[in-house]
């Protein structure tokens, strides 16, 4: 954990997020057992904290009996909307937590989970895509990542649906890519060194998408890239693809 993070009525007075404010942690709550059992916080020891889609600042412990008592001081910037937004071909139920966590750390705005035609049908009855799960993984990866922008996340049983009425929400000018390991261009060529649109990125399931998948796509203005030489699995291709968005958007066109 790099980031204590907090929902802002946690912090709230009057009905706005505080500056500054005493929280309690419950014992058995998750961020109070890693604060004394990993990061060995001790009274008057401080870590870096924030609130979800709010400022970071700082947390001081104030007293571990029982319950952990907090001074938390909220005095930085709030961590801005990332420029990427990912539409995710389910994967499989054990993976999909770690990849979430993935995202958000590396900084997503939102995620779309969707169907496809090599998703299997049984992963919509999983347990892992509860809200619930969803939420706790994405908290885990912002928290990971030391970022306050929490990503939004929706599940959606049919893709075809899904991108009629997605892309009407979608920003524009906005590069869209699909990851395709048999793609004849890569990356670099979609999203050039330097480019600062937003970028929406689309990464299928483990048996890749279907050639009417990928036409569905190429209507809606998608790219096909390759990442390079190699075909991941989707835990993969997901931190590969966001990492090399994040340099090449680095990186000086000129």
């Amino acid at each position: 954990m790099n980031l204590l993070l907090f929902e802002p009525d946690e912090l709230s007075r009057a009905g706005a997020a505080a500056i500054e404010a005493e929280v309690e942690l419950a014992a058995d709550d998750r961020r109070a057992r890693h604060l004394r059992e990993v990061l060995r916080a001790r009274p008057g020891q401080t870590v870096r904290a924030g609130v979800v889609r709010g400022a970071i600042g700082r947390a001081e412990v104030l007293t571990d009996e029982g319950r952990m008592r907090l001074r938390v001081v909220l005095d930085g910037a709030a961590s801005p909307r990332p420029p990427l937004e990912l539409i995710l071909a389910v994967p499989r139920p054990k993976v999909l937590p770690r990849v979430l966590e993935t995202a958000a750390s590396l900084g997503v705005a939102r995620i779309d989970l969707v169907n496809a035609w090599r998703v299997d049908r049984s992963y919509f009855s999983s347990p892992r895509l509860a809200a619930g799960e969803l939420a706790a993984a994405l908290r885990l990866g912002c928290e990971q990542g030391a970022t306050t922008w929490v990503p939004d996340i929706e599940v959606h049983p049919l893709l075809m649906p899904f991108l009629e009425t997605a892309s009407a929400r979608w920003p524009a000018p906005a590069r869209r890519i699909v990851a395709h390991p048999r793609a004849g261009a890569t990356i670099e060529s979609a999203v050039p060194p330097g480019a600062r649109e937003p970028v929406l990125v689309a990464i299928g399931p483990e048996g890749g998408w279907i050639d009417r998948e990928l036409a569905s796509l190429a209507e809606l203005d998608f790219r096909a890239v390759t990442l390079g030489p190699t075909v991941l699995r989707v835990e993969s291709a997901v931190a590969a693809v966001l990492a090399q968005i994040q340099l090449l958007r680095r990186l000086d066109g000129g």
